[in-house]
């Protein structure tokens, strides 16, 4: 008989980080993953792998995955019907007609959403609305306009600029735009991607350094867990995209001054916004300005390198804050803990296209996570594995996390 008294249903684009947080916690995990990289299979008791479902190559389905976490989503719920919590993860951040089917699934059942609500997700996304708020109170936001109005706002927008999707994550969606011929090209890319000019925002490009801000809250407090550097685009982890998430460095190494700032508006957010659980900010610091760049309501992608400086189990608290006289003892902890060490987080991706009989070596080295399973070759611009190095100070923790990157870019050759 299966006891699912403590256990979670986790759904999204990439969940080893979360299952190993949640196992390691004592929940009983099961998942929707879109990988299914060799180390989550430890961490859970079921799981659907959506590319092994649907036997299919990443770069057919990397921006077109969400409905098919929706429909295994609620294929392993109906198997698992008596999962306590249910958790989604990055991969569904915008895909609000999925997210609505699988809560409505949950009303016929007893499990728990952990997740903020749709109403809060929508307006956490609406970032035209969040950019006039912070403008109003004297925050930093880039110079913007939505594409439809750019004609009238040319004229106070330099190249190069931004054009991104207004709900857009992990950079995908988000181009430079040097001059009006680049600017035109990449528009007749685009349309016959369907082009939609609503859903587009011409942005000011804030050229500085990105970092992060992470959050908890129970609805009405909130408590900051962790600033972060953002590792954005870099060549030397073969980023498909110049803007494309690479990773993280936690905790940031900012000034106090520059850490208050960001602190303040992540809480003034988290409140104006009804956000619960963690959720995570992104900002662009230039010149020790803050400027607020975006929300994900949701777990972040630093938050394993979050959970080692701060030795505290993150996940177990996102939980835990959706649970009624939890806050206090959740507020304690994150207040108690402090960053202990560095840790870096990097995403590597294949350079070109690696053959599967080196795939073992690879996941065989230290600090290698997210490992690509060697059944088949891992194609150009693929994500390769995901390394986590701790350190005393920001560049040993940096550096040795680069070394792992250069024992790798040895053994692919």
């Amino acid at each position: 008989m299966v006891n699912y008294s403590n256990s979670v249903l986790v759904v999204g684009f990439n969940t080893r980080p979360l299952a190993y947080s949640l196992k390691k916690a004592g929940y009983d995990v099961y998942a929707v993953d879109f990988f299914g990289d060799l180390d989550l299979y430890p961490c859970v008791e079921d799981y659907i792998i959506v590319l092994k479902e649907l036997s299919v190559k990443y770069g057919s389905l990397k921006e077109k995955y969400s409905k098919f976490l929706v429909d295994f989503a609620l294929r392993l719920h109906r198997k698992h019907r008596d999962t306590k919590f249910l958790l989604v993860a990055s991969g569904l951040d915008d895909a609000y007609e999925g997210r609505k089917l699988i809560l409505d699934e949950l009303k016929n059942f007893e499990t728990i959403s952990v997740n903020n609500s749709l109403r809060t997700i929508m307006k956490s996304r609406d970032i035209e609305s969040i950019f006039e708020f912070l403008t109003s109170q004297g925050y930093k936001v880039p110079l913007y306009c939505s594409f439809e109005k750019f004609q009238l706002f040319k004229n106070s927008l330099r190249y190069p600029f931004i054009l991104k999707k207004k709900r857009s994550a992990g950079g995908i969606n988000v181009f430079k735009i040097e001059d009006k011929k680049n600017l035109i090209s990449k528009i007749r890319i685009l349309e016959k991607l369907t082009f939609i000019p609503s859903e587009w925002l011409i942005q000011e490009y804030i050229e500085g350094i990105p970092v992060s801000c992470t959050v908890i809250s129970d609805g009405k407090e909130c408590e900051i867990i962790s600033i972060n550097r953002q590792i954005i685009g870099e060549k030397f982890l073969n980023s498909p995209t110049e803007f494309m998430y690479c990773g993280n460095i936690v905790p940031a190494g900012l000034l106090s001054e520059e850490e208050k700032i960001i602190s303040e508006i992540s809480t003034i957010l988290t409140k104006q916004l009804g956000l619960k659980g963690i959720n995570g900010f992104d900002f662009v610091l230039r010149g020790h300005h803050p400027y607020f760049m975006e929300c994900n309501p949701r777990i972040p992608g630093s938050i394993r390198a979050s959970e080692i400086v701060l030795n505290l189990n993150l996940l177990d608290l996102h939980i835990k804050s959706f649970i009624p006289n939890e806050w206090k003892n959740i507020k304690k902890l994150i207040l108690s803990a402090k960053p202990r060490t560095f840790a870096t987080k990097f995403i590597l991706f294949a350079p070109n296209e690696i053959d599967k009989s080196l795939l073992t070596e690879i996941n065989n080295l230290e600090f290698v996570h997210d490992k690509t399973e060697p059944i088949k070759n891992v194609l150009k611009g693929e994500p390769l594995c995901t390394i986590l190095y701790e350190a005393k100070d920001f560049l040993k923790s940096f550096n040795g996390a680069k070394q792992i990157v250069d024992r790798i870019s040895r053994i692919i050759g």
